[in-house]
């Protein structure tokens, strides 16, 4: 396999009976993967797409994602997944950057898509997805294009230090090693019967579950929304699912919903898990209910996975994050970019290839900056604990990690200092016992002022996405500060953290 478009042209040649996708009660072989995307494709090239066009998709999970993903692969254009939790603003952002020939969406979507569209620049084309907008009358043949393997295949978008979203932009080569990395040190085996949980618009549910999955030739059940524990549960049980990914909050949903020992799990083998903090406890309730073997992954958008804590480790080295996998390559270091020596603490940077990422799109300062000789800078702070392993222990970002969502507090600092009765504002994540963090905001108030907890959460609740909102104000006459006169978060940060532990 040279590109993301080869994954099912050829598994259709290799196993084209073999169920691919299955959603509900429908099901797709790997030939009709091929043959449907390919009737896309060319949908796609006759509307007059050409490689390198940017193509935008914004829906929540359904077996046209896939195939959207595939066609557009297969034509040489650029996959853009949007976040459907995005509101107005973030949405308008975001199109306006990467200016996409033509964005797809789901009807659960269509509103805002519509409400935003006289904003969008550029000439954008807007097709709901359904049977006639996904051109199945075109021929099923391949496309005649020939698409370079280290041209670009995603733009995959993630919050910024800045508030606004920054486009990820990954070449087809960069995806397919960081599949085989997965696929191998993951134990993944053509049999697979993977369950995506996840948002496939996230790294986590498409790169690394589906993509890999159907790359060995497995199965991929693929759940509609939301999370509900009794639907995972059953779909376990029902479609003999033998491996997944869940994030914390996910895991401490199903080991505390009532009845999970009902269901019969023994078909599941393997669990990935990482993308936010989690708790011992919740790890020791997750293998007591789930028979199976722990995998810990840790990585970024801009980098790939490119670390794992396999189960054998897990028996002695629990609380380390892992140690990179076979085609990456890590190094801890300090301010001087020397590698620091075992129980220090340094900067985490990763290899640019053959995993990582080719630029932020439309940002070249934002990526001179973060790659440097070959080397993607992380901006995570990891302590060195030998023989390859690590743990990490800060961002250097400030990144608020909550059930799975990257927040940067800096986006929700500038929303409440629009109020006009707020002076300044320090946000900061705090312990939660289901998202693993929530957002706090420490604010100062104008004198005379009275604004409440309740009030200020409803003003954030118009500006920002519902999961980036404060769950938690708390008003002070002052925010401690260092001599240089900067916000000192660490301060504010150590009553909450102290006696708790971050596991990445």
């Amino acid at each position: 396999m040279r590109v993301v478009g080869d994954i099912p042209r050829l598994n259709a040649r290799r196993y084209p009976e073999k169920i691919a996708l299955i959603m509900d009660e429908k099901h797709m072989t790997f030939q009709e993967l091929d043959e449907m995307s390919n009737r896309i494709a060319n949908g796609l090239i006759s509307l007059g797409v050409k490689p390198g066009d940017k193509i935008a998709v914004m829906a929540q999970n359904c077996l046209e994602f896939p195939l959207l993903v595939y066609a557009i692969a297969k034509c040489g254009a650029v996959f853009v997944p949007v976040n459907f939790r995005y509101g107005k603003k973030e949405l308008i952002y975001v199109i306006g950057n990467c200016k996409p020939k033509i964005i797809f969406f789901g009807s659960e979507n269509a509103l805002l898509v519509k409400q935003a569209s006289s904003d969008f620049s550029g000439d954008t084309k807007m097709f709901a997805i359904s049977r006639e907008n996904l051109f199945y009358e075109q021929t099923k043949a391949q496309p005649l294009v020939q698409v370079d393997p280290d041209s670009p295949a995603m733009l995959m978008y993630t919050s910024g230090t800045t508030g606004f979203p920054k486009g990820v932009l990954y070449s087809h080569s960069a995806y397919l090693s960081v599949y085989v990395g997965m696929a191998i040190e993951g134990d993944l085996k053509r049999e697979e019967v993977t369950m995506v949980a996840l948002p496939l618009f996230h790294n986590g549910g498409l790169n690394a579950l589906l993509q890999p999955t159907l790359m060995l030739g497995g199965s991929v059940v693929i759940m509609r929304k939301g999370f509900e524990p009794h639907a995972i549960l059953e779909a376990v049980q029902r479609y003999k699912v033998t491996m997944t990914m869940w994030v914390p909050t996910m895991l401490i949903m199903l080991t505390s919903h009532p009845g999970a020992s009902d269901y019969d799990l023994r078909s599941l083998e393997k669990i990935w898990y990482g993308s936010s903090p989690i708790s011992p406890s919740v790890l020791k309730a997750s293998k007591k209910l789930f028979h199976a073997k722990f995998y810990q992954w840790y990585g970024q958008t801009e980098t790939g996975m490119n670390s794992i804590l396999r189960p054998e480790d897990h028996i002695e080295h629990s609380n380390y994050t892992g140690r990179e996998i076979f085609n990456a390559e890590i190094r801890i270091i300090d301010e001087k970019g020397d590698d620091v020596p075992k129980g220090e603490i340094g900067q985490i940077i990763s290899a640019q290839k053959p995993l990582g990422m080719l630029e932020y799109f439309n940002m070249e300062d934002k990526t001179k900056e973060t790659i440097r000789d070959g080397w993607i800078y992380t901006g995570d702070l990891a302590r060195v604990e030998g023989n390859g392993f690590f743990t990490i222990v800060d961002r250097m970002k400030d990144m608020i990690i909550s059930g799975a969502e990257n927040i940067y507090p800096k986006e929700v600092e500038d929303v409440i200092c629009n109020h006009p009765d707020v002076i300044e504002t320090a946000v900061i994540g705090i312990p939660d016992d289901i998202y693993g963090e929530s957002v706090l905001a420490v604010v100062v108030l104008k004198k005379e002022k009275q604004l409440t907890e309740a009030d200020l959460i409803e003003f954030c609740t118009h500006h920002l996405a519902r999961y980036k909102k404060p769950k938690k104000i708390v008003f002070t006459d002052e925010l401690p500060k260092n001599a240089a006169g900067k916000v000192a978060k660490n301060v504010i940060r150590e009553p909450y953290w102290t006696g708790r532990k971050e596991i990445i």
